[in-house]
């Protein structure tokens, strides 16, 4: 089978080389199935690995794994589980940590990391809002239990996370404040937004203290830097919590509170909501753009520029 993976440089500083390999398909056990893999989605995780911030997790894992990015994807299952079942349509996510990796054409995947994509839903589709949807669902409902009319604001909120908690807001029923790039404005006002502000015009929200949820998918913010925004008992969330190490330690003196939001892994329960979101349309797909896995070098460059819309996928299924 055709995957991607790095070499590793010798100097810590250089950036690995991205490669396609041929390998071969990965064995089943209990519990595990074969899916084959149609499109695989970039993340900022991949982007740090491609870039070299992650050089010693890299060459542990290529000791035993060539495939060492890759964290959600859409697919077709090539084995019978107990759960799901040769020919069916699936969308997973994985273990940030410790894989199994989706660059690849297959995957061996535990069946609890997969769920089956609704008729009417494509492959495309599904690929493209999964891990986005799995974090808006952590910070939206288990950490800011988010409800009709309060205020929410998102940064970042044309990226493949910001997109869908945006859209997870709205089905929720709230007001939702979108931060984006002034060409996005109009794009984002489609999306569902009440209002949306451009960063790049300095354009800040209406008012002080107006809202209940901050959400810095960006991340562009703090926890500090948010208590203007922020209701007395409002929730700041960030997807890069350890970069705001400070803004947890300032919110133990504070009534406002800073939400711990780190989706490293995902679950049957987990999944079984996204399922159930997917059906009741709260989402759908906003793809920035797909690349040939020929091309998987400019679906790298890509994701570093901003001002994308949606996530950015590779196909595998050609």
């Amino acid at each position: 089978m055709r995957a991607l993976t790095y070499e590793i440089p010798t100097n810590r500083s250089d950036l690995p080389a991205l490669r396609q390999v041929e390998l071969p398909v990965p064995q089943v056990t209990d519990g595990v199935v074969l899916v084959r893999v149609s499109y695989a989605g970039l993340s900022n995780f991949d982007l740090e690995t491609s870039r070299g911030k992650r050089n010693g997790a890299l060459a542990r894992s290529l000791k035993k794994e060539a495939v060492v990015s890759g964290i959600e994807m859409a697919g077709t299952v090539e084995s019978d589980g107990k759960t799901v079942k040769r020919g069916d349509r699936v969308v997973g996510y994985t273990n940030i940590i410790r894989g199994p990796f989706f660059h690849a054409d297959y995957v061996a995947i535990p069946e609890n990391k997969l769920a089956r994509i609704p008729e009417n839903m494509t492959l495309q589709g599904a690929a493209s809002l999964i891990g986005g949807a799995l974090t808006s669902i952590a910070a939206l409902e288990r950490i800011a239990d988010v409800k009709a009319e309060q205020q929410v604001l998102i940064t970042g909120a044309t990226g493949s996370v910001g997109i869908t908690a945006v859209q997870l807001a709205s089905h929720l029923g709230a007001q939702v404040c979108g931060v984006c790039h002034s060409s996005q404005t109009d794009f984002l006002l489609q999306q569902g937004v009440t209002t949306a502000c451009a960063y790049d015009r300095n354009e800040l929200p209406p008012s002080a203290n107006q809202f209940d949820v901050v959400f810095d998918t960006a991340p562009s913010l703090s926890f500090s830097a948010c208590t203007n925004y922020l209701k007395q008992q409002g929730t700041y969330i960030t997807t890069m919590p350890h970069l705001d190490v400070l803004g947890f330690v300032s919110s133990l003196f504070s009534r406002r509170k800073w939400g711990y939001l780190m989706e490293a892994d995902t679950d049957a329960k987990r999944m079984s909501r996204l399922l159930g979101l997917m059906e009741a349309g709260a989402f759908g797909a906003v793809i920035d753009s797909i690349y040939p896995l020929a091309q998987a070098n400019e679906a790298f460059q890509r994701q570093l520029k901003p001002g994308k819309q949606g996530k950015i996928l590779i196909d595998f299924s050609e």
